[in-house]
């Protein structure tokens, strides 16, 4: 009996194994599973006025495997530099599905160069490096980020680490 639950047990664990060393190989300074979700757009004559020195700056910060500070806030409608920076000798995983669901990232920079990709559900950040990106927060909600091993939902987590609260825009009086 002991050998056939052994049997069993080996092809149930065959995935997670896999799927382990699949993480192992992904180049560590891309985004992860870009495209499985549709990102918000802004209006390019929009973003021609928006000057992006003078935009407020979220700056996130892993050290130890925990982020500094584990609640942000930010506006619906206005515009953001926000920055994580990644303090460890190893490679973090922001995954942050609905948050960026809800923003329109306009521009990427990892370790000071420009990447591609403005739709992704996670970012693998590199060991000692900075990721910054320049976005719209567009609607607002409670957003829940994690870092995991491995960027899929539900696999290897060990739940939140924090938390970004996009405020409603409210009109002024």
């Amino acid at each position: 009996m002991n050998a056939w639950r052994r049997f069993l047990t080996l092809p149930a664990l065959l995935p997670a194994v896999l799927l382990s060393l699949g993480a192992c190989a992904l180049p560590s300074t891309v985004t992860l599973y870009s495209g499985i979700i549709e990102c918000p757009k802004v209006n390019e004559e929009a973003l021609k006025m928006v000057n992006w020195t003078q935009v407020p700056e979220v700056n996130l910060r892993i050290r130890h495997d925990e982020f500094d500070p584990m609640v942000l806030r930010l506006r619906q409608g206005w515009p953001y530099v926000f920055r994580i920076r990644n303090r460890d000798d190893y490679v973090h995983t922001f995954r942050a599905h609905e948050f960026f669901s809800k923003v329109a990232v306009v521009e990427m920079t990892v370790g000071g160069r420009a990447r591609e990709e403005t739709c992704f559900a996670a970012l693998r950040i590199p060991a000692r490096q900075t990721v910054e990106l320049r976005l719209i927060a567009v609607v607002d909600g409670f957003y829940e980020y994690e870092d995991t091993m491995m960027p899929l939902p539900f696999l290897f987590s060990s739940g939140t680490d924090g938390v970004i609260i996009i405020e409603e825009r409210k009109a002024r009086i």
